[in-house]
């Protein structure tokens, strides 16, 4: 029999269908009752919270599956506390972020996004040679997490564009693994870190030791030019804080994947800093790291199998 499940949000209409063959699907803002009380596994399309509450309505309940690396939405210890098992998808996205993470790099350093607005504008005759971006090749880049997504980011830093390779982590990789991310090197001081990047990408799992990891001291510390790149948390960032370090610092850039909170309020100035010093400075994306079908489709197939192995009394294959 297809297991019944709960789910927080659809999902794109390939993916639904391939779900609805396999699975017996309720949705979590219409299910009645009658029918939560049947729900044997969680599968978490978004970041919509995990609560007490919600895992009393669902008395059945043998699994929680977060379609996503990351717990933070999830009150971990009440599922531990009902001896459910709570699963992600940690490594089957991590080649797609890091290829979105280098996009959104270059976009900011080359002023893509300013770039094409110049173009589109009715008053733009001809280029202004005078318009200059931020070299790639050769700089130096801090990674801050050298997890699966940060050791490929690490990847494509020294491999595709001879970048040197700092990084910062709880602990130290070995040789081998520094070696297989283009030679990188480990920083125990963060803030070392950030005095010599170019560009610093945060990869970090969101923990109370990261919770604003990057704040007024860790913004001081950073290059006046260099550019902030967030594709882990938004938690990870003093978001007032960063407003304050891009005021002080004129040629301080930032990208940011991941905002806290999520979305921003519409009227926040990093969301419209047009007419403030901010202006062209700051790029905003939705949450769009993993955002491809086909690792879509393979963090679905991850998920869904982390969910019947809990169903089934098993180990998930990535808790």
């Amino acid at each position: 029999m297809k297991p019944i499940i709960l789910i927080d949000k659809p999902f794109p209409p390939a993916h639904q269908a391939w779900l609805a063959d396999h699975a017996t699907i309720f949705l979590a803002s219409t299910a009645k009752q009658a029918e939560l009380n049947t729900v044997q596994g969680l599968f978490w399309y978004g970041h919509d919270l995990i609560s007490s509450s919600l895992l009393n309505s669902t008395p059945n309940l043998l699994a929680v599956s977060n379609f996503g690396a990351g717990y933070e939405h999830i009150d971990v210890p009440e599922c531990i506390n009902r001896r459910l098992q709570v699963g992600h998808t940690p490594d089957c996205l991590s080649e797609c972020v890091a290829d979105y993470a280098f996009a959104m790099l270059l976009a900011s350093a080359r002023d893509v996004v300013e770039g094409v607005k110049r173009c589109e504008h009715p008053s733009f005759t001809q280029f202004n040679a005078n318009d200059l971006g931020k070299q790639v090749s050769g700089a130096t880049i801090g990674i801050v997490g050298m997890g699966s997504i940060g050791s490929q980011v690490a990847r494509r830093a020294n491999f595709g564009f001879g970048m040197t390779v700092l990084y910062h982590n709880r602990n130290q990789k070995s040789p081998e693994a520094e070696a297989s991310c283009g030679n990188a090197t480990f920083s125990p001081s963060l803030q070392d870190l950030l005095s010599k990047s170019d560009f610093v990408v945060l990869t970090a799992p969101v923990t109370p030791e990261t919770t604003n990891l990057m704040s007024a001291a860790q913004f001081a510390a950073m290059k006046p030019d260099s550019i902030l790149i967030n594709i882990g948390r938004g938690l990870l960032v003093d978001t007032p804080a960063l407003v304050a370090a891009l005021h002080k610092f004129p040629s301080m850039r930032c990208v940011l994947d991941v905002t806290e909170p999520e979305p921003l309020p519409r009227d926040h100035i990093l969301v419209k800093p047009q007419g403030t010093p901010l202006e062209g400075r700051v790029i905003i994306t939705p949450h769009a790291g993993s955002a491809t079908s086909e690792t879509r489709l393979d963090m679905l197939k991850m998920a869904f199998d982390n969910l019947l192995a809990g169903i089934n009394g098993k180990r998930m294959v990535s808790e």
